[in-house]
């Protein structure tokens, strides 16, 4: 994974972005960084509120997709946070 060239915000898409996507589930050991609630990999069904989601700490466009940049949620926590409800 390439760190973040200094000016510059590193976008990531196909493998490259599936391998980070990788690297943050494996870093969080399959559970949420931040409740601890154990995910799935892939959604159950629609709309599964345990499915892994691959959350941006800081915003894409300013800091770019690389693995400081994001951690690991469950799909309920990561749509929270987007919406500004605290759980």
């Amino acid at each position: 994974m390439p760190a973040c060239p200094k000016n510059r915000v590193v976008r990531l898409k196909g493998e490259a972005l599936d391998e980070l996507r990788h690297q943050c589930w494996e870093r969080a050991k399959g559970r949420s960084e931040k409740s601890g609630v154990a995910l799935y990999w892939r959604p159950r069904f629609d709309g599964d509120p345990l499915a892994f989601d691959m959350a941006h700490l800081r915003s894409k466009a300013l800091g770019g997709d690389v693995l400081s940049n994001v951690r690991a949620l469950s799909h309920l926590e990561h749509m929270n946070e987007h919406a500004g409800r605290k759980q």
